[in-house]
């Protein structure tokens, strides 16, 4: 028998949509980071498909979620995401790709971008974090994974950047969010992140680490905050989310704070046909 999500309407997920007003704002634009719902049912909202999870749920709760943000599912396209940098331009024929279980992804990549509507991209997580990407002069838009790795790599410079080459973005025209992540304050991290980070960052390394009892701690936030200003991005138009994985769980699913079979939360952007504001 095939698992289904409990039911809960649109109208209520909708509600629990994560949402930006710097992005809501802007014609054309749908975007929305969808959560956890703990006691609903074991799959508690969760859209990722990796094992331990029931994928027929997962795939029942990427149907539910998509229907509240106003996107259809059966064009989802996603990525498979290795904390690395690589960009990916999505075009119409790769609607659905990684949408359905057993669907290949769109490819390797921990950013996708595209300028076609109707043509949600989704990027899974549970505290790394989601990067939404807006070019409202050339209708562009992108989103981007990045946990420690991904930050220490510049994913949001490569991913900056891969918008100016492929389309022709000004960076300074774009607005970028920061969604929800595990925070500075509860991410403890190694002396080989630290170093990684100093190497990437240089004089501006201090401004994502956190030095007190005996622990170092790892702001993501802060850290993809300044490389998206080394890259180019205003600092105005980069808004951040307050929202922490690990402290506000009952919303977001953590692998630090729930363990490794937790699930997924996912963050999802799109182009409309329409350009009234979302």
């Amino acid at each position: 028998m095939t698992a289904t999500a409990p039911v809960i309407s649109s109208v209520d997920l909708r509600r629990r949509l994560w949402t930006a007003p710097a992005l809501s704002a802007i014609p054309g634009v749908v975007h929305g980071v969808t959560g956890r719902i703990p006691g609903v049912e074991t799959g508690e909202g969760n859209i990722g498909f990796g094992a331990p999870r029931d994928r027929d749920l997962a795939w029942s709760w990427r149907q539910r979620w998509s229907t509240a943000l106003g996107v259809d599912p059966e064009k989802l396209v996603a990525a498979r995401q290795v904390h690395g940098t690589a960009v990916l331009r999505v075009v119409s024929s790769d609607a659905g790709r990684g949408a359905r279980p057993g669907s290949e992804p769109v490819g390797t990549a921990d950013a996708l971008l595209t300028s076609e509507p109707d043509l949600p991209l989704l990027s899974l997580h549970a505290d790394c974090q989601p990067i939404f990407f807006v070019d409202p002069v050339l209708r562009v838009v992108g989103v981007a994974h990045a946990g420690w790795r991904g930050a220490v790599a510049d994913v949001v410079g490569a991913t900056v950047h891969a918008m100016a080459e492929g389309y022709g973005s000004d960076p300074a025209t774009l607005r970028v969010v920061l969604g929800p992540a595990i925070g500075g304050d509860r991410y403890e991290v190694g002396p080989e992140v630290l170093s990684a980070w100093r190497e990437t960052a240089g004089d501006g390394a201090d401004i994502a680490i956190w030095n007190g009892e005996g622990k170092s701690r790892f702001d993501i936030s802060a850290a993809n905050g300044s490389l998206l200003v080394r890259a180019g991005v205003r600092p105005e138009n980069i808004s951040v989310a307050d929202d922490c994985t690990v402290r506000d769980g009952d919303r977001w699913f953590s692998h630090r704070g729930q363990g490794a079979g937790t699930g997924r939360f996912g963050a999802i952007i799109a182009l409309t046909a329409d350009r009234s504001p979302s």
